[in-house]
């Protein structure tokens, strides 16, 4: 049997990876300050430790269904208190875009 080189398995994303991105939307997205992304890790509490508001918090969660490929469910909200949980769900959820 050989491999079909067209198709790879999905890698997950590491905590590395899904972190930098957060962070990298924290500072362009959120607008928030340097010193508050850089204490961002995976105990760090979502919305009372980035000190998200309502549309901030839109605004997250688009960033990461467009770039990680899934959408949230309402019942999702009920499942984050930290960075580690989102990290999570984005690395059980999350696709590799394909590049050509």
């Amino acid at each position: 049997m050989g491999h079909d080189k067209g198709r790879l398995p999905a890698t997950p994303y590491s905590e590395g990876e899904i972190l930098l991105f957060l962070k990298e939307i924290s500072l362009q997205e959120l607008e928030l300050k340097p010193e508050q992304i850089e204490h961002l890790d995976m105990d760090t509490a979502i919305v009372e430790g980035l000190q998200l508001d309502s549309v901030m918090q839109v605004v997250l969660i688009t960033q990461i269904e467009e770039h990680f490929g899934f959408v949230f469910d309402l019942e999702d909200n009920d499942k984050l208190e930290t960075v580690g949980d989102l990290v999570k769900m984005i690395q059980e959820r999350g696709t590799r875009k394909k590049t050509s």
